[in-house]
């Protein structure tokens, strides 16, 4: 049971700890290449390279390549539609407050970085699923019931990260991510969670010369999440929709669930880059291998000849990623390519025979590509092209029930900066998204059952649409007092139907849709 005065100290914990490495930062030497010296559209830019690229192995954050930052944020979300995954909210209400910091020590080799988030949030409408927001790696484990909820979501999530040069070689690093989530319902407690995920690594990057640079990073994310199952229905169900049911595979599921489960699961990581730097351009590869293991463990289960780990979850997740800058006297050309290859299976155990048995397999191949022109001192301050691909497949050993689904994603985004005066400049970003469906089967064979009914029919509708997805960023940029700057913005997403799917069962229609709004301040400093 998650209560006010825990959350409360929590939170506190959270922002006495970065409080301190706030202050410690505010004595770093200022950088000549700062984030705040750019306009609004290169910063996003910079920022999205600098997490995609160079933070995700720590000994980077000091590469020469890195501008340095400190900015505090606050953003309001709102979102509502009825064209959302079945599994996930239709209405969301809430807020979200960050601060980070990237700088070097004054006459020192160390750079640090360090941010906090809190995010608070009402999610409403969430439909069948009971264990809302941990779903990852594809894995099939979750509650469900029939009846929809309410959700109250608030997120603490702490990272901090240092860098030290040991010499003109050898750099060493090491992150720590603290990432604590509480899912709770005030109207409706069938299932309060609480969730925990803490990554940490270390990483060393070897300069062999002038051009080619070499990092190894090594890691390990573990996460547990405690599900409380509660009796408390304020609606008037039936004894059909009160019953609690996991998930387990397509149309595979256990039931008869009475106080809830432990959810554990450990992620290994190994990551590789080479870096290419040259005089007008460069280039990196990086390998990221990760082998997975979750296990599901019922609190029912006291006796200690019984077993009480319920489920068994293991996959290897792989990804190539390549990154190609080439820089020219008014304008930068990026290409980045993104290609991931995930295989999974679970395994339930068996009463009857004391083992586990193989009942769920799952494999996807993803690929994103995306080129951008980035173009200095200019109204056209940037024209961005990509294209995504996810081919996934999954199945059900039980029932044979197949759930194969392709797609393609073409994009285009363009954005525009103009300076009004020395101290005001007005930006918008325009992004237009196509999510082709190119093929869908869903075949549940003999699963006719109640996932099949409340879930399974209504993914499998989902999944087949085709959409749009239209996007804007509409904001000011303004230059205060000592290269201060305060970035006020609005963003709005629109997602709508283009083609339904031609199955027999049709939950959606082409006047459904989905819209986000974000409003948000950001302060430079």
């Amino acid at each position: 049971m998650v209560t006010a005065t825990n959350t409360y100290y929590v939170m506190v914990k959270r922002m006495f700890t970065f409080s301190l490495l706030f202050l410690i930062s505010n004595a770093y030497s200022q950088s000549n290449k700062r984030m705040d010296s750019l306009p609004v559209l290169e910063r996003d830019f910079q920022f999205q390279l600098f997490e995609d690229r160079y933070f995700n192995i720590p000994s980077l954050i000091n590469h020469n390549n890195v501008y340095q930052f400190t900015y505090g944020e606050g953003r309001h979300l709102y979102s509502e539609g009825s064209l959302r995954y079945p599994q996930d909210y239709k209405k969301q209400n809430g807020l979200l407050i960050e601060t980070a910091s990237l700088a070097s020590l004054e006459n020192s080799n160390w750079t640090l970085f360090g941010s906090l988030e809190y995010l608070n949030t009402r999610k409403e409408d969430v439909e069948n699923n009971l264990t809302y927001g941990i779903l990852d790696y594809g894995s099939p484990y979750y509650f469900f019931q029939q009846t929809s909820g309410l959700w109250n979501h608030q997120n603490y999530n702490f990272k901090v990260a240092a860098a030290n040069k040991v010499n003109s070689k050898l750099t060493l690093g090491a992150y720590l991510n603290y990432d604590t989530n509480f899912y709770f319902r005030k109207t409706d407690t069938r299932n309060e969670l609480t969730a925990l995920k803490v990554l940490g690594k270390i990483s060393a990057s070897y300069q062999f010369n002038d051009k080619h640079l070499f990092s190894l990073s090594l890691g390990n994310e573990f996460y547990k999440a405690n599900s409380e199952f509660s009796n408390k229905f304020p609606e008037n169900n039936t004894e059909l929709t009160a019953d609690y049911y996991l998930n387990t595979g397509l149309g595979s599921y256990i039931k008869n669930l009475d106080l809830g489960f432990d959810t554990k699961r450990s992620i290994p990581e190994l990551q590789l880059q080479w870096l290419i730097k040259n005089d007008n351009y460069d280039v990196s590869i990086e390998t990221d291998t990760k082998f997975g293991t979750e296990h599901w463990i019922d609190k029912d289960i006291i006796k200690v000849d019984e077993n009480d780990e319920r489920t068994r979850y293991s996959f290897i997740d792989q990804q190539l990623i390549i990154f190609y800058n080439r820089h020219y006297t008014n304008s930068l050309l990026s290409l980045n390519i993104n290609a991931g290859y995930l295989n999974g299976e679970g395994k339930v155990w068996q009463e009857t025979g004391a083992y586990y048995a193989k009942n769920f397999t799952v494999i996807s191949y993803s690929l994103k590509s995306n080129a951008t022109l980035l173009f200095y001192n200019s109204l056209l301050n940037k024209v961005s092209l990509g294209v995504n691909y996810l081919n996934k497949e999954q199945y059900d050993l039980n029932y044979a029930y197949t759930f194969d689904y392709q797609y393609i994603e073409p994009n285009i985004s363009f954005g525009c900066n103009k300076e009004l005066n020395k101290n005001v400049a007005i930006f918008t970003d325009l992004s237009l998204l196509y999510h082709h469906v190119l093929d869908v089967e869903h075949d549940p064979f003999a699963a006719n059952n109640i996932f099949v009914d409340w879930i399974g029919n209504k993914i499998a509708d989902y999944t087949g649409i085709s959409t749009i997805n239209y996007s804007l960023k509409l904001g000011t940029d303004l230059k205060l007092r000592n290269n201060n700057r305060l970035e006020l913005s609005i963003e709005t997403d629109y997602l709508k139907v283009t083609q339904l799917t031609e199955n027999n069962f049709n939950y959606y229609s082409k006047n459904d849709d989905y819209l986000n709004i974000t409003t948000g301040l950001k302060l430079h400093f």
